[in-house]
């Protein structure tokens, strides 16, 4: 007996050395110690701690990179899943592994950027404030965290990190304990988290019951057969839930409005990265919702209403903040739509575009200020509905030829009817800007056509990276999808159309009275709130 648990000692070591997996854990490692320096440390030297939280990020993003090159040139000698502590499979599958693929490389190097951004960003931020080292601790914890969550490679480790994550990031929304709405909607969002987490720890469940695993790729392995069992198809629903609320979704999008009392660099963190761990556990899933189908239509279907609401409630706000946070709400309705419609690569490429462009708005948020208050242009003039038509039907031209260039036709990607729908409403908001202004310009013309290029560019480039990962985007679909499909382009169309041609002209009544019941979002969260508030 104890040679046997010599050799697996033996074992798990040696994996820990060869694997790299084992290079995943030293960022979170790091930065877990770094939120363990002691309370009167912090305090005395807040300067020291934003360092040492930069040291960790970069070491992390360093070690990321290095494990990715390492996995690509010796692929065939290296585990995809390294079990750190206990087992994945048995009569009770407990476990701390990591998962070592292109998904979690791109991510994981992702939050090891942002977080060292950020912390860089405070230091000045939160410059002589007396609490600014206890703040260093709880964004080191919640950082830390977060990488665990990234790099989980089963569903335990994956909610115990999670919860872990909402319980560090509640310190940081309550960093002004004496501001008393944020002390409320912390609140609020603890709530709504706890929830999904209920909903993903009752799926690890069934599918422990049901499997005798929690990997990752067991899960994908089982789905794959076919004819998944009842508490499978159960699971799948409530991951989808969990996403949901996570996410800030319809009708739980609330929470994710009214944060804003928090410093600035929390918002960032939250709006550029934690929030996409909805996304994360669908993608890391996915086998699993595909088998079960209803569910990913259910996802799609409420990503579809969120994003559509977004999209109206964000051109009425005042508030700088509350505009971003409006469209962060919107594209993440946005990325579960992609999800939904089983564009999972798609939905990676959106979520590393929009994670940084995010943390860069909201880091910038300040010099909008300065902006606002420059000599602005001349009004623009009224875009018709013919002018409307004309850009639509131009920029769809060109993005459906753009699309065939690089190979992506509506008989290999059906999907296409709706990426390139949507593609197409915002080229032609670019022609309309330049309508509204002045006439159309072959500059305009040649900007618009070279990010089509891009998208379709790297909409390649990302299919064949996650090409191992993530299931292809659909050849073959059914009735049923293409009618999603078309309810997609519908949606976007008349979103574009209000937007461009019904806001610029003159305000009937109706519109200044739909206004007003915008800019309180409909009043769709009013429900959960009375609910949260009882």
């Amino acid at each position: 007996m104890p040679y046997c648990q010599a050799t697996t000692r033996l074992y798990v070591i040696d994996s820990l050395v060869s694997s790299p997996a084992a290079l995943l854990l030293l960022g979170p490692g790091l930065m877990l110690l770094t939120a363990a320096a002691p309370a009167a440390f912090a305090g005395r030297y807040p300067l020291a701690m934003g360092q040492l939280i930069q040291i960790a990020a970069l070491v992390g993003l360093l070690c990321t990179l290095m494990a990715a090159l390492a996995a690509n040139l010796w692929e065939a000698t290296t585990p995809v899943t390294l079990v750190v502590l206990g087992s994945d499979t048995g009569r009770i599958p407990v476990a701390l592994s990591v998962l070592a693929d292109n998904l979690t490389f791109t991510v994981l190097a992702m939050v090891c950027l942002l977080a060292a951004i950020i912390a860089r960003y405070s230091t000045n931020y939160l410059a002589g404030e007396p609490t600014q080292g206890r703040f260093f601790r709880s964004l080191a914890l919640t950082v830390s965290a977060f990488m665990l969550v990234v790099v989980a490679g089963n569903l335990l480790m994956f909610g115990l990190a999670i919860i872990l994550t909402s319980t560090a990031l509640n310190q940081l929304l309550t960093h002004y304990r004496d501001r008393l709405p944020a002390q409320m909607v912390a609140h609020k969002k603890l709530l709504l988290s706890r929830m999904a987490d209920i909903c993903l720890l009752s799926a690890a469940l069934l599918i422990a019951a049901s499997e005798r695993s929690l990997s990752f790729e067991v899960i994908a392995a089982t789905a794959a057969e076919g004819d998944p069992s009842w508490q499978l198809h159960l699971a799948a629903w409530l991951i989808v839930a969990f996403a949901i609320l996570k996410s800030g979704q319809f009708p739980f999008h609330g929470w994710l409005l009214q944060v804003m009392e928090a410093p600035t660099p929390v918002s960032a963190l939250l709006h550029a990265g934690i929030v996409y761990s909805g996304a994360i556990i669908v993608l890391r899933t996915h086998e699993l919702l595909l088998a079960d189908g209803n569910a990913l239509v259910a996802l799609a279907l409420v990503g579809l209403m969120t994003a559509a609401l977004a999209s109206l409630a964000m051109l009425t706000q005042t508030a700088i903040k509350s505009s971003l946070a409006w469209s962060t709400a919107g594209q993440l309705g946005f990325m579960l739509l992609e999800l939904g419609l089983g564009l999972f690569v798609l939905a990676v490429l959106h979520l590393i575009a929009h994670s940084l462009y995010k943390a860069h708005a909201f880091l910038s948020s300040g010099s909008m200020v300065d902006l606002l208050r420059a000599p602005g242009s001349k009004s623009r003039k009224r875009v018709t509905p013919l002018a409307w038509g004309v850009a639509v039907s131009l920029s769809a031209a060109v993005t459906f030829a753009m699309a065939a260039t690089w190979g992506i036709t509506l008989a290999k990607e059906p999907a296409l009817v709706a990426i390139g729908t949507i593609v197409a409403v915002a080229v032609a908001q670019l022609l309309l800007a330049g309508w509204a202004g002045a006439a159309l310009s072959v500059r305009l013309l040649a900007v618009s056509a070279l990010t089509m290029a891009a998208y379709f560019g790297l909409h390649t480039v990302f299919a064949a990276v996650y090409s191992g990962v993530l299931n292809p985007i659909p050849h073959e679909v059914t009735a049923g999808y293409y009618l999603l499909l078309g309810l997609v382009a519908v949606v976007f169309l008349g979103l574009s159309y209000f937007q461009s041609v019904l806001t610029s002209g003159p305000h009937a009544p109706w519109l200044r009275r739909l206004y007003v019941h915008l800019y309180n979002g409909l009043y769709t969260d009013l429900p959960v709130e009375r609910m949260v508030y009882r």
